[in-house]
């Protein structure tokens, strides 16, 4: 997970210890004096201001002593003072920036069980059947009835396209949108055939030649940055499509999906930056307790979106809304599929929703998908 800056507990000043002082001034007179007297080869009857300079002299020498040790108590205490108010600021400081998110204003996800926004409802509904996977030579297949042929690359070429078409039946007009940047998970042939059909479907939007590379929870980093403090019409997209093959160390049917996001800095549900899990050096429950804190909980939410994850002993409801029945292997796309379907979970029940995914980094990364301030 992303480590909170910690500081060690500055040392408690130490108070003088007035009766103390007070008591090693009196009894350093009072020694002074016996001293005086009993000196043989000093004379008994010295004039009294000599001796009244003597003591004069200790006192002053004893004030001064005091002094400086009450000045040394007060700076050591200002100094704690001022270290504990620096390190509330930091922390508080990084909380904040940990906890800013950015808003799904708009997404489309095309797979073996929806294509549709009522259909990725649905898969929330307790009467909601998972599709049939097909039986191949290579193995068991979930893929599209809308795509056709067996090569990989020509398959999500044309799942690219399909991606931006049902874009344009569910958002005929995007109103002027021009991304300020573009990620994209997939190969670079199919990243052609989506911009090739975004400018026949929407001329107005210019997209880049080669988009930015989609690298799990640290590219979603980089969008919540780049997207804090923006102009309330930035957006930012991203998009991914995969078809997988049967026989790639996957216990699930080979399965393929495209989707796509469209980012801003408000007016949906709220993306939160997420907690990464590395097993090597992580404990899980300490992980997953940082994730809920991240976003103001107490308890898990009551609703998880997740694949199977066999490292992954949460006491979350990840067992409620498994989709492995539903979209087969994704590989790289697992994990944005999964918080595009907690994202249309959140935005259903109006609750904060879970998820628990994989990463091209980490183990898997875990999150909270927040409901819109807005519509609650």
């Amino acid at each position: 997970m992303k480590p909170a800056p910690e500081y060690r507990p500055y040392p408690e000043p130490r108070e003088a210890r007035y009766s103390r002082w007070f008591a090693v001034g009196a009894a350093l007179l009072v020694l002074t004096r016996l001293i005086w007297i009993e000196a043989v080869d000093l004379p008994l009857n010295l004039p009294p201001f000599l001796q009244l300079y003597l003591v004069g002299a200790l006192s002053a020498l004893w004030l001064l002593a005091f002094l400086v040790r009450v000045l040394a108590y007060c700076l050591d205490w200002h100094s704690a003072r001022y270290y504990e108010k620096n390190a509330n600021q930091v922390q508080q400081g990084w909380w904040e920036h940990h906890r800013q998110k950015v808003a799904l204003i708009d997404t489309v996800l095309v797979g073996p069980a929806c294509t549709n926004p009522l259909q990725r409802q649905a898969l929330f509904s307790a009467d909601h059947r998972p599709p049939t996977p097909q039986s191949t030579p290579g193995g068991a297949t979930l893929k599209l009835l809308q795509v056709f042929g067996d090569d990989l690359v020509e398959r999500e070429r044309q799942l690219a396209k399909l991606l931006v078409l049902q874009w344009q039946a569910q958002r005929p007009d995007p109103c002027g949108l021009q991304p300020l940047a573009c990620y994209w998970q997939g190969s670079l042939s199919a990243w052609r055939a989506f911009a090739e059909q975004m400018t026949k479907s929407f001329p107005q939007i210019e997209l880049p030649e080669k988009p930015e590379s989609w690298e799990g929870i640290f590219s979603l980093d980089s969008i919540i940055d780049r997207l804090h403090g923006a102009p309330a019409d930035a957006r930012i997209l991203c998009a991914g499509c995969q078809s997988w093959s049967p026989g790639q160390g996957s216990h699930l049917p080979a399965g393929e999906a495209a989707l796509l996001w469209l980012l801003g800095p408000q007016g949906g549900v709220g993306f939160t930056r997420g907690e990464w899990f590395d097993a090597d050096t992580e404990q899980l429950p300490t992980v997953a307790e940082r994730a809920l804190q991240q976003s103001k909980l107490t308890s898990p939410p009551s609703v998880c979106v997740s694949f199977s994850q066999a490292d992954a002993p949460l006491d979350w409801n990840t067992g409620q809304h498994l989709l492995d029945a539903n979209f087969g292997a994704l590989g790289g796309l697992e994990g944005m599929v999964v918080q595009t379907l907690a994202a249309t979970c959140c935005e259903l029940q109006r609750v904060p929703c879970a998820w628990v995914a994989s990463d091209p980094n980490y183990t898997f990364v875990l999150g909270v998908m927040e409901p819109d301030d807005s519509t609650i």
